[in-house]
């Protein structure tokens, strides 16, 4: 392939009928079906985009709905661009249909030898081109991520060392961002080489820039996943409560993971020559890893809708009753004992949380003046009940009877 730009006209559209990657002994290519996987492809990027669709709706409800003011982090975006959609949204959706588009050319887990060498003009255009937005979309996330935490974690008008650390973890990615995206779209001249094998020109290897990055990233996502636990142990809290903020600022460890099987499945991409079945794996990795960075911007802002929707007394409510109503059928299946008999002993009677017994109201008057009532006035004295007690003792009966079979004896 590095001599074809050099062939005759005739032997080179003969070279890109060929086969893009020589078959093993004894397997004949099929270039009119190659067996794919494209179903786990659709399936991956289906979970991944929806789980993202769902965090920035939820960020963006909590900031235009709750909050009614939208933060620094939340105006990542560049004017007019795409209509007005958020820049990083933008980047994002162009990212996942280069994605798509390589299902159709090559296909997923499409074997080398399977593709006629033209097919590779295609596929290496639609693989740079996803580079580079995944290039642009992950860092924006960081940064993001880092801005809100350093006005979450940081007392207004102060400067501490996680101030700092932050402020230099958003200056990596932001010379990152550039440094790769530079390095991508250079890597070939003129730049057009990149995916046009019948061109002339020069190019490095560019699988040492994917190996690069892939390095870069993993790197930030440890140093992200560390930064703010100092801060948090050092906060005037409780030892439970320090440990619930504890793990929820660390869930970043599911972008570690993800960012280190990456890295893992982009050193088999360089080392093997069956690009087109390796690249897979890349691409469902950075899925992975751009989902895990939504799910981190978004949970600020998760307890507040939570709260302001009454999901978290909704849920205590029904542990709850749920509680209730098992302690409740283990005291009705205690045998009663004595001989006196209740007339209410076998009734159930609710009490709603006006003090009033739901069943001695049931169809009356006074229900409805109630409901009337508690629908016009949401605080203060709805209903008043004067209840009077009238006790008996037992005691001075059981003396009177046995003075009167005294006396009839005698």
């Amino acid at each position: 392939m590095a001599d074809l730009p050099s062939l005759p006209h005739d032997l080179q559209q003969a070279a890109l009928n060929g086969p893009a990657l020589p078959a093993p002994q004894g397997i004949t290519p099929d270039f009119d079906n190659p067996p794919n996987n494209n179903g786990l492809a659709y399936g991956v990027v289906a979970a991944c985009v929806s789980v993202a669709t769902i965090c920035l709706i939820i960020r963006g409800y909590a900031r235009l709905v709750l909050f009614k003011q939208m933060k620094p982090e939340d105006f990542i975006r560049l004017p007019r661009l795409f209509g007005g959609i958020d820049f990083l949204q933008g980047t994002y959706l162009c990212w996942t249909v280069f994605a798509l588009l390589l299902s159709k050319t090559p296909g997923y887990f499409v074997h080398q030898w399977d593709l006629h060498l033209r097919d590779m003009i295609d596929t290496v255009f639609y693989i740079h081109y996803a580079g580079v937005f995944y290039s642009i979309t992950l860092p924006l996330l960081k940064i993001a991520i880092l801005t809100e935490w350093t006005r979450m974690l940081v007392p207004r008008g102060t400067r501490n060392t996680f101030l700092y650390f932050c402020y230099g973890v958003i200056a990596s990615q932001a010379m990152a961002l550039v440094a790769i995206v530079f390095a991508l779209c250079f890597v070939c001249i003129p730049y057009q080489k990149i995916w046009d094998l019948t061109l002339p020109g020069h190019c490095i290897n560019k699988l040492h820039v994917d190996i690069g990055a892939a390095t870069v990233h993993l790197t930030t996502d440890l140093v992200i996943l560390c930064l703010p636990q100092k801060v948090i142990w050092g906060l005037q809290l409780s030892l439970r409560k320090k440990l619930g903020v504890s793990i929820f600022f660390s869930l970043g460890i599911l972008a570690c993971i993800s960012a280190a099987f990456r890295l893992g499945v982009t050193v088999t991409y360089a080392t093997e020559t069956d690009t087109t079945f390796t690249f897979g794996p890349v691409i469902f990795w950075a899925f992975a890893e751009m989902t895990c960075g939504f799910i981190i911007a978004c949970l600020p802002s998760t307890p507040k809708i939570l709260k302001d929707h009454g999901v978290l007394h909704k849920l205590k409510r029904m542990a709850k009753s749920v509680v209730g109503l098992k302690n409740s059928t283990l005291r009705s299946t205690k045998p009663t004992t004595g001989t006196g008999t209740n007339p209410h002993s076998s009734t159930y009677r609710k009490i709603d949380e006006y003090g009033v017994q739901m069943n001695d109201l049931k169809n009356s008057e006074s229900t409805e003046q109630l409901r009337d009532n508690a629908s016009k006035f949401d605080q203060g004295i709805v209903r008043t009940t004067r209840v009077t007690i009238k006790q008996e003792y037992v005691g001075d009966a059981g003396k009177n009877a046995v003075d009167h079979n005294a006396a009839w004896r005698n």
